[in-house]
């Protein structure tokens, strides 16, 4: 009898450290994704400086700044909404994984709950 709980109690514990390491991998990949989106958005905004710093060495009159500082936006918001979409995707998908960790948790632990009931 001893063995057999020994046994139930170490096989708990093997899922539980199962469920916690896998959790710990859908967190670290979801930082991974957010944290590569964080640094193009870094980029994007050092990339439009650098452009604007060249097109205001260029312009001749105010017109040309007008239509050059116009441009540079245009291309900026572009880029920050498809930022902004893929950013979007990837808290979607790190919400079904955890709804699908949840998920599968809930089912073993009322895969086990009947053992529980009957010690």
């Amino acid at each position: 009898m001893d063995n057999e709980l020994l046994k139930k109690w170490t096989d708990m514990n093997k899922t539980a450290m199962d469920a916690m390491k896998e959790l710990g991998e859908i967190n670290t990949a979801a930082m991974t994704r957010l944290t590569q989106r964080q640094m193009e958005m870094v980029n994007l905004y050092m990339e439009s400086g650098a452009k604007q710093l060249q097109a205001m060495g260029e312009v001749k009159n105010v017109q040309d700044m007008v239509n050059v500082q116009s441009r540079l936006f245009a291309e900026m918001n572009e880029k920050l909404m498809e930022n902004a979409r893929q950013t979007i995707e990837i808290l979607v998908d790190v919400k079904s994984e955890l709804a699908s960790w949840a998920e599968k948790g809930m089912e073993v632990a009322n895969a086990n709950l009947p053992n529980v009931a009957k010690k």
